[in-house]
Formats: C-alpha cells, structure tokens, sequence
C-alpha cells in the first residue's frame, strides 16, 4: 500500500496509462502500474518470510520473467505471440527447474502421467490459467477480487494438507492482493495491468497444482476446476464463441460474463458482487468435495458451469427490464425506503451511536487482564488526541479513526476468552449479533454517509467463514477478526454522521484510551 501513491504519481511520465474507450468501461486515464506494487509487495515479503530452497528459488525466478513480459506489454501493448512466449517461458522454468508437473489425473489408467504428457499438459494448464485471470481484468476489483478468493481457497486447502512453506508464499500474495484492492475497488485510482494480472494467474496455477498433485496432500487433483471455476468458464466460453463467430480466439471484444452482466442492465459493483458470490460458492464446494472422489468432483465442476451458463441467459432475457429500471426500483434501494417506512433506520442508528460506545467502555472495565503494552500505546493514542482535540483538522480525524479502531480491537482481543465469555458466551454473542444488525439496517440508511463496497464483501466473507474452520486451528482467530470488523464497521458509521461533536464515540474512545491507560500502566 505504500508504493502506490507514488507509482501513481510516475505512471503517466512513464506513460503506463489506460486511456479507456472502446470495449473499455472507464472513462478518463487511470494509471495501469498497481502490478508493480503487487509484485514487489509480494516479493518482499516471501524473501523475509520463506526460507530460500531450489523450488522457491525458481517460482520467484518464473514470477520476475512473466512480470517484466507483463511490463513491457503495460508500456508497449506487445502483440500476444510475445505474452505467450512469456507465459510459456515462465512456466517452463518452473516445471524444468522445480519439477512443477500435473502427473496426477482423474481417470488416467495407470496412476501417474509419462513426462511427454505430462510437460506439455502443464505448459498448457499455466498459460491457460495466467490468461483466464488476466482475461477476467475487466471491471474495478474483479481480478483481484477472484484471484484473493482462489489464494484463500488455497491457503485454506494447504493449511489442512501440511504445505509447509507454501502457506508462507501464499500469505504474501494474499496481503499484496489485498493491499492493492484498497487502491483498485470501483471507481478505481489505478489497475493493476497485465504485469499485475499474469503475476496473479501464473502463481495461482503453479500453486494450486504443487499444492494438489503432491502426493501426501491427500486431496484431489480436480480441485482447481472448482477453485478456478469462473475465470476457466469465462475465458473458454469467449473463445470458443470467437471461434464459432469465424473470428480470432485472442481477438478482444465484449463477450467476457462481466460484459454480458454489464450489457444485460447490472451496475459495476453488482457485477462484480456477483462474480465475487459465485467464485466464493465455487471454492466452498471445492472444500467441501476435497476428500471425494474426481469423478464426482468433475461432474460437479461440469454440472456448476452448465447453471452458471444457464443463469446468465436467463439473466439476459430480462435485459429490457434491467436497463430501464429507475433507482427507486433497484433492490438496495427498495430495501431501505422499507427500512425508512418502518422506523428501524431511525431505531437502529440510536441504538447503534449509544450501543457501541457502551460496549467499548465495558469491554476496557470488564477484561480480566491488561498488558503494559496495551497500556503504553492507548496512553499514547489517548494523549495525543486529547492534546489535538481543539484542531479538528484532517491530521485529527484521521487519529481519532485509528485510535477508535485501536480501542475496538483490544476490547476484541481481550474479551476473546475472557471469564466473561466463558461464563456468558451466549451474552457476547448476543451483543455482537444486536451490534452486527444495527450497523447493516443503518447502511441502507440513505444515498449519502458509509457504504459498502466490493471490498468490504470480501472482507466479510472472510469473516464469516473463519469462525467455522475448527479443523485448521483457525477458529479463534476467526472469530476475533469477526468481532473486530463488526466494531470498526460501526465505528465507520458513526463517524459519517453528519454534525458530530462530543458525541458519545468521541467521549468513549477518549474515556476508553484512557481506562486501558491505568490499566496496563498502574494497575499491573
């Protein structure tokens, strides 16, 4: 996230812009250099984190040859015999150099695949994937969002299987991910390009097949349909439509599913909330089947395509009555003029600005224990706001943002596990659940303050599902996480509501800084 505002700031000299126009759904230059961000935040973090062995060694190597194809193509548009060149020459390095190979497959007689199949299958399944993402880099957030839904999946599919340092590699590619998606969620201040959508595709695929063909990984080597279920859909449907049409198969045009969805009268965050709902359901039955049987995976994986497809066209048909609707008529806004008519806006919004802060004045009374070092650093926060409190600059709020987010994840961090939660876990639960439904009636609240974004949808998916992984020793954190993303959603809230002044998160977190201060300083 640091890079970015200044390779924004250099994208244009060095003229690695996007003009928008034609088959393009932007409008004005938007800076295409977020692939570098990507890339270096991705490559910094394996080589502090990973312990450098010959198979690392070689995937970083294949990573940096594709990234600088991906380069040249965002500064010179290259001609696409030489990306797949690239993508070719990336995936022979990997397989060559660290015996990266698809040997395991359904239905094969005889257990493992000969090399002379076996090499040019996987040269085909790398540059088929790479390309299906990068294919899929059509709308604001929608490669990054898919491929941080397919990382997930991985991690989590590698975290059961013992992956040793591979969960490392994909950690890093998930924070880089999502570091960029801040910057890249519609309207976005700059996409990530080709450098930044084949680094994506390409480590995706090489991953997935290391982590499903190793043979002590006890997991199917059909997975990946699954796991890269939509973006494989996408990009075979549009070729073989160019093809039947008597066209080039790499020719672009508008035939992409965000296209279509596009076409058929969806908004950008629609389309894109939709591909991100249906590529997480794609990964949840690829955990789900991950023990079974290939055949039955690939028939699943076949028969999710065929209603994937089956939808779109029914989608399609109503084309006329999704162009023509007026605002009012659009779901989200139907569901809060409902909200208005009964009152809960209003409800919900009190309950929620008086609610909240209670509760994190509670929680800073109510934990068992605090640290020193909880206690240095809400004294640090907590004087500082105070001392600035009559500015109300910029600087201010943006100190009273993280220092509110700061109290909110204590309290999280020390309620979890608490005699109290112990005691009541049921009473925790029940706060959380009010507070959780308060703050989503009060985002439908009206056309102005906090809303909801693409991002935010990821995030909250990924809240949602890591409370439930007791397998993976995830479950603890997860549900910390959760806790946390319902107060600071909330915080957000409150502080978009117009004509604040001493309100009552203003006095809590301030009271709040403060208890924690005496706390952890005086009373250890």
């Amino acid at each position: 996230m640091a890079l970015i505002p200044p390779l924004v700031r250099i994208a244009r000299p060095l003229g690695m812009v996007d003009a928008g126009g034609g088959r393009k759904v932007h409008e004005g230059s938007v800076p295409r250099i977020g692939g570098v961000a990507i890339f270096v935040g991705f490559l910094v973090s394996v080589l502090f984190w990973v312990p450098m062995e010959q198979g690392i060694e070689v995937f970083l190597a294949a990573v940096a040859v594709l990234f600088v194809f991906g380069l040249l193509d965002d500064r010179f548009n290259l001609d696409y015999r030489l990306k797949l060149l690239g993508q070719l020459l990336a995936a022979g390095i990997v397989i060559f150099g660290a015996d990266v190979l698809i040997q395991r497959l359904a239905f094969w007689p005889g257990g493992l695949l000969p090399e002379w199949i076996a090499i040019p299958l996987t040269l085909l399944v790398l540059a088929g994937v790479t390309n299906a993402v990068n294919l899929s880099d059509g709308l604001d957030g929608l490669a990054g969002g898919i491929g941080l839904l397919a990382v997930s999946g991985l991690l989590v599919l590698g975290v059961e299987s013992d992956a040793g340092a591979l969960l490392i590699v994909l950690g890093s590619l998930l924070g880089a991910i999502l570091g960029f998606l801040r910057f890249n969620t519609f309207p976005a201040q700059l996409f990530m390009g080709d450098a930044g959508s084949q680094l994506l595709g390409f480590s995706i695929g090489v991953l997935a097949v290391i982590i499903t063909q190793r043979p002590s990984a006890e997991l199917s080597p059909v997975l990946p349909l699954l796991v890269l279920g939509l973006p494989i859909l996408d990009m075979l449907t549009v070729m073989i439509g160019r093809i039947a049409r008597g066209r080039s198969p790499f020719k672009a045009d508008r035939t992409h599913l965000h296209h279509r969805l596009l076409a058929a009268g969806m908004s950008q965050s629609e389309a894109v909330s939709l591909i991100y709902g249906l590529q997480f359901l794609l990964i949840l039955v690829a955990y789900l089947l991950r023990h079974a049987a290939d055949g039955l995976i690939f028939v699943t994986a076949l028969s999710v395509g065929g209603l994937l497809l089956i939808g779109l066209r029914s989608v399609e048909r109503h084309r006329a009555e999704l162009r023509n609707r007026t605002r009012q008529q659009q779901p989200f806004t139907r569901f809060a003029g409902w909200l208005r008519r009964k009152g809960l806006l209003r409800v919900s919004l009190t309950g929620l600005s008086i609610g909240l802060p209670l509760f994190l004045l509670f929680g800073t009374l109510a934990a068992p224990a605090v640290g020193p070092d909880i206690g240095v650093l809400a004294a640090v926060l907590g004087g500082t706001l105070a001392f600035i409190l009559q500015t109300k600059r910029v600087p201010f709020f943006a100190l009273e943002r993280l220092s509110s987010y700061t109290l909110a994840l204590g309290v999280a961090y020390l309620l979890a596990g608490s005699p109290l939660e112990t005691a009541c876990p049921a009473c925790i639960t029940l706060i959380y659940g009010a507070l959780a439904a308060a703050a989503a009636v009060c985002v439908w609240r009206s056309s102005e303050g906090f809303h909801v974004n693409s991002l935010d949808l990821l995030i909250l998916l990924g809240a949602l599902v890591a409370p439930t992984l007791h397998g993976l020793g995830l479950a603890d954190l997860g549900a910390l996480v959760l806790h946390a993303i319902i107060l600071f959603y909330g915080i957000e809230i409150l502080m978009h509501v117009e004509g604040r002044r001493w309100d009552w998160l203003r006095i809590a977190t301030l009271i709040g800084l403060a208890v924690l201060a005496v706390r952890g300083l005086l009373l250890v």
